[in-house]
Parts: C-alpha cells; structure tokens; sequence
C-alpha cells in the first residue's frame, strides 16, 4: 500500500474526498490541469482508478456530451461515484486498472493519483495498452506522485507535506502513518522526468510533464502530434 491506499485502509469512502484533499495539498490545481490538456471536444474519456468520481465530475462539467467510463478497483469507491447526482450515465466498472479494458477508441484516457499504486513495469504496461487505445491525436494524462530529484529536496518537500496536513487538522498518528508508507515505498515512484522517459519508451513521440507541485505532477503523451491547448 502506498500514501492514497493508507486512506482507503483508513477513511470509508462517503469520507474519501475531504481527506484526499488534505492529505494531498496539490490535487486541485492538478486535477484542473488535467482538465486543461485534455483534447478539443473530446467524444469518448476513459478514467483509470477513478475512485469516488472527483476528477470524473470535474470531466464532466467541462464536457456534458462526452462518453465517460471510470474504472477503479474497489466497488465502495464506485457505489459512491455512482450516487452523484451530476456523474448519472458515466459508466462506471469495478476492475484492476491492468486487467483488459473495454475495446474502444479514447479522445482522452486520465488517471489522477493511482499509477504510483502499480509496479514500475506495470505502468509500462498501461502506457503502452493507452497509446494502443487512444484514437489519431489522443492524450494520456497522469497525474500522479513522484519522489523528488535528491534527498535534500525530498526532505524540505516532505516537512511541506507534513505542514499541509496540519495546517488541514489531519490527526498526527495518520500524518505519520502517511510519512512511513511514504518512506517504506520510497522504491517504487519515480521522479517527473523518469516518468516524461517512460512514457516515450512506451511509444509516445511526444510526451510533456506541464505541473508540478511538491510530490504531485502531471504527465501528458500525445497519441501523433500535439495540438493547440
């Protein structure tokens, strides 16, 4: 388990979305840029590990007519995605992100927060299933957290985070249950540029990281040629 999966463990999920976001200082304005970059008039958004529906309701709002699917692995997640009264007709499936995803074409497949949940091969894996499923002039959009460049900067970013949650009345025994689930995993992440490398090694010609902050960054390969933003 890693920071976010500390919360499932933790919280239930009708709780999840005030807690992600204490927990996480950067998720608004990351989530706001990946709806920046997400591709002119979008006809079809596949979101992995979609959770309770936060980034899919934000899809959403930007894009009413758009063809949404979410998956994510646990069903309580779903449940509570699915009771939202602005993500009615998103279809949403209970499955792990690297089982096969349903056979169509994507404008745009995101994820917020959840690759760092998978081995670094896996999420080899799921560059490369995204580019094969994005449509001529799609888009992979990941927002995720990184390890930092050098331990110098992984400790001031760390005692950042700590500040955050404090400052957003997170108890003390959960920040240091996050800081040690951080530390025990410390193995699996990726810095931001190691992840721009990983998505051009899995095919992407074009690939781009356009927001960091603290632990949080945002990734974006382009299926053929990037367009206007």
């Amino acid at each position: 388990m890693t920071e976010t999966h500390q919360v499932h463990g933790a919280m239930d999920a009708e709780d999840y979305d005030h807690l992600v976001r204490a927990i996480v200082p950067g998720q608004p304005l990351l989530l706001a840029t990946i709806i920046d970059y997400l591709p002119p008039h979008p006809r079809r958004i596949l979101e992995l590990g979609c959770g309770t529906g936060i980034l899919t309701a934000m899809v959403r709002e930007e894009y009413p007519d758009a063809e949404i699917t979410g998956i994510d692995l646990s069903p309580e997640m779903l449940k509570t995605a699915a009771a939202k009264p602005d993500l009615a007709g998103v279809e949403f499936l209970a499955q792990d992100l690297r089982d096969a995803w349903p056979t169509d074409r994507y404008d745009a497949i995101v994820t917020s927060l959840c690759l760092h949940h998978v081995s670094k091969e896996d999420r080899v894996m799921v560059a490369r299933r995204a580019l094969q499923a994005l449509s001529p002039g799609g888009r992979f959009i990941c927002g995720d957290i990184f390890r930092a460049g050098d331990d110098r900067e992984e400790q001031m970013q760390r005692e950042i985070w700590c500040r955050g949650m404090e400052r957003q009345g997170v108890p003390g025994d959960v920040i240091r249950g996050m800081v040690a689930q951080r530390e025990k995993h410390m193995s699996t992440f990726t810095t931001v540029s190691e992840f721009r490398e990983m998505l051009v090694e899995s095919g992407f010609g074009n690939a781009i990281v356009p927001f960091t902050s603290g632990f949080v960054g945002l990734g974006v390969g382009f299926a053929g040629e990037p367009e206007g933003v």
